[in-house]
């Protein structure tokens, strides 16, 4: 067999190799939508699970684990008492660093003091973007992100 022909054969081989990845990887590549079902369960696709009877139990609570930033903002245990938001700085992908009063700061490993409200949106610069929101459900004492 000569160079020539072999190269062209392992060129068209690598080719339909890459393709099948390709297509093996294809589906919902490019869909943000979470792949998790609403609502949650306390496992299978959680961000994160709280036991409310130890954790979060006085408003303006918060905790800060697995990508996310859980705040109470009221009494009850209801998926309305509580905002789940990403624990990346939108401006330089720091993780947030705390809620004081009320604003959830980005502070001790970036610097640069950007401030977020508890909906997400920006409080203070330098970010201009939102935190992204997460979902919460609330069963019983057990309170589930997804």
């Amino acid at each position: 067999m000569e160079r020539r022909d072999f190269l062209s054969g392992m060129g068209a081989t690598l080719a339909v190799i890459c393709a099948g990845g390709l297509a093996a990887c294809g589906g919902k590549g490019d869909d943000p939508a979470p792949s998790n079902p609403p609502g949650g369960g306390g496992g299978g696709g959680a961000r994160l699970t709280v036991n409310l009877a130890n954790e979060l139990t006085t408003i303006g609570s918060y905790k800060i684990a697995s990508g996310v930033v859980l705040i109470r903002l009221a009494a009850g245990n209801v998926p309305g008492s509580f905002a789940a938001l990403t624990s990346t700085c939108t401006h330089e992908g720091c993780t947030l660093s705390g809620v004081t009063a009320g604003k959830i700061v980005c502070g001790s490993s970036c610097g640069h003091g950007s401030r977020f409200n508890t909906d997400g949106s920006v409080s203070n610069g330098p970010a201009t973007a939102a935190l992204t929101k997460f979902s919460v459900a609330v069963n019983g004492t057990t309170l589930t992100v997804t």
